[in-house]
């Protein structure tokens, strides 16, 4: 059994770290209130923009731009991951990259290679280990340049018919104690017409290609910044829950130390008490 002191130094030791957890568990709760609005906010832009672009896309014929079309062959798509630069928030990194590799298992099982773009340190460390086809985004311009870095290369992948397609892998926010991994579709602006919208057209100022190409520029970059703040938001979610959690393990590991030290302690004073009686006994 551990002696005394190196119960005391163990209940020590927790306590420090409960301290920790405790205080990052207060810095997410304050920054999750302003996350949370960010993402609301960039979410309710980029759906009505995605939206206006998947409705004029019904209209687009055989000679709509690159990007508004369905691609000819499938033998390499595009996947821009969105993970965390930091840990220390559960399993937020882990389930994303777990779903990446089934996604990719999945594709190349059909002769379908993989080029990923990836955001954050956590993810960019996993998927070189793992030796996947990838570049790191650059993100010290703020979310507005990785979003432009993103776009040219994606879309010029696809115009050069070096890919088919881009998708967006990221953790969507869904709440101040919740996250879901979700694959959406980036390129191309393409959705087949089923509803009153595929009758209307459009009038385009001032020129068509002009139009389609800002907006689909718009559209793409709305719907990556929102990924970026989700994921951000998201990642606070989880850092919050994970050291929630770790702070109450902390509290059922001192009782239990307490408990511990006490027991020892007192069987310690009762070994004492023995060899004095023993002791007392002798000298009679």
């Amino acid at each position: 059994m551990a002696s005394l002191k190196d119960i005391r130094r163990r209940i020590g030791a927790v306590r420090g770290t409960q301290k920790v957890t405790r205080a990052m568990k207060l810095v997410a709760a304050a920054k999750l209130k302003r996350a949370q609005q960010d993402a609301l906010d960039a979410r309710a832009y980029a759906y009505e923009l995605h939206d206006a672009a998947m409705r004029i896309s019904m209209r687009l014929g055989p000679g709509a731009p690159t990007m508004w079309r369905r691609p000819g062959s499938i033998e390499c798509i595009d996947v821009v991951v969105v993970t965390s630069d930091r840990g220390l928030c559960g399993g937020f990194n882990e389930n994303l990259l777990r779903q990446l590799e089934g996604g990719i298992t999945v594709v190349e099982d059909h002769a379908i290679a993989t080029k990923l773009f990836v955001i954050g340190r956590k993810g960019v460390r996993h998927c070189r280990a793992k030796g996947f086809d990838m570049e790191a985004v650059p993100v010290e311009g703020g979310d507005d340049a990785a979003a432009s870095w993103i776009i040219e290369r994606i879309l010029g992948r696809y115009g050069r018919g070096e890919s088919a397609g881009a998708n967006l892998l990221f953790n969507r926010f869904t709440g101040s104690a919740g996250y879901e991994p979700v694959f959406w579709n980036l390129v191309p602006l393409f959705r087949r017409g089923t509803g009153p919208d595929r009758f209307m057209d459009y009038i385009y100022e001032p020129d068509r290609a002009d139009f389609l190409d800002g907006l689909a520029r718009a559209s793409l970059k709305a719907t990556l910044t929102q990924a970026m703040l989700e994921s951000r938001g998201a990642e606070l979610a989880a850092r919050m829950a994970a050291m929630d959690s770790a702070t109450r393990n902390a509290d059922d590991m001192i009782s239990h130390l307490t408990f511990v030290y006490n027991r020892a302690r007192q069987e310690s004073i009762t070994r004492e008490l023995i060899d004095i009686v023993g002791g007392a006994e002798a000298l009679k």
